[in-house]
């Protein structure tokens, strides 16, 4: 799945590359991006966990029952300054992940095998999981126009965009249908998911991100700004289920406002 994701943020690339544009129009859009030098950015999106607990490899699952929707959010700010070749960016996210797994159903419904439950203080006698996280991050990355995209359009500026960051959250799994708990992180007692911990004591984990960010300029020094990023962690523990040697992993998709204060 990854793979795929990656060909398909690269494929306009490396169609489009292959045209020949305008040189004039080329070196006109090069000044305008470097005019660009200090914004603030507000946005807000879907985040769309990857990892053990998730009940399908593409798309959300809902239970209707419980009233639990793996589709969450989260919301960014953050600051951006032009640099000689690209742009340094600093941000800070709040959001939650969430997922779920079935092992009993109907129809055509994924049904997933016991055995695979992460479940070592024997809490769990249920026919289904699911989980919470509640994190924030701190987040460092460099964004480098895509000139040969970017020639092509007069107000839209495409970027790809790399980084590293801390994320601090606290998870706890239970009972898919009566929520009786089942694990956690982040919690003065995991043992039994109660206390759970400030920010300070939270645990914590490495993130690498990568993917596109666009912006539409609407008025002058004003653009809104388009996100789609994946976000993987360097262990196991965002869904409190460690029962693979994959690193969990998100997909953020948002929307939001740049403002330039360039002039300021």
């Amino acid at each position: 799945m990854n793979r795929l994701i990656l060909l398909i943020l690269l494929l306009p690339t490396i169609v489009i590359s292959q045209q020949n544009p305008d040189t004039q129009q080329n070196a006109e859009k090069i000044s305008s991006e470097e005019n660009n030098a200090n914004k603030f950015f507000l946005n807000y999106g879907a985040v769309v966990f990857n990892g053990d607990i998730k009940q399908y490899d593409f798309g959300t699952a809902y239970q209707e029952i419980s009233d639990f929707n793996e589709m969450r959010f989260a919301v960014n700010i953050g600051y951006k300054r032009k640099i000689k070749n690209g742009i340094i960016e600093l941000s800070f996210s709040k959001g939650q992940m969430a997922g779920l797994k079935r092992y009993v159903g109907e129809g055509d419904d994924i049904i997933y095998n016991r055995n695979l439950i992460y479940d070592p203080y024997n809490n769990f006698d249920g026919d289904g999981e699911k989980f919470l996280n509640e994190y924030i991050e701190f987040n460092s990355a460099y964004l480098f126009p895509m000139k040969d995209l970017n020639i092509y359009f007069s107000d839209f500026s495409l970027f790809a965009k790399a980084g590293v960051g801390i994320n601090l959250f606290t998870s706890k799994k239970t009972d898919l249908y009566d929520n009786s708990y089942i694990y956690s992180y982040g919690y003065e007692d995991d043992v039994n998911g109660k206390g759970k911990n400030n920010w300070s004591e939270a645990t914590r984990t490495r993130v690498f991100s990568f993917g596109l960010v666009g912006e539409y300029e609407i008025y002058e020094n004003f653009n809104i700004m388009f996100e789609s990023l994946y976000k993987t962690s360097f262990d196991d523990f965002w869904d409190a289920t460690l029962v693979s040697d994959d690193n969990d992993s998100y997909y953020f998709f948002g929307i939001g406002i740049a403002y330039d204060v360039s002039d300021y």
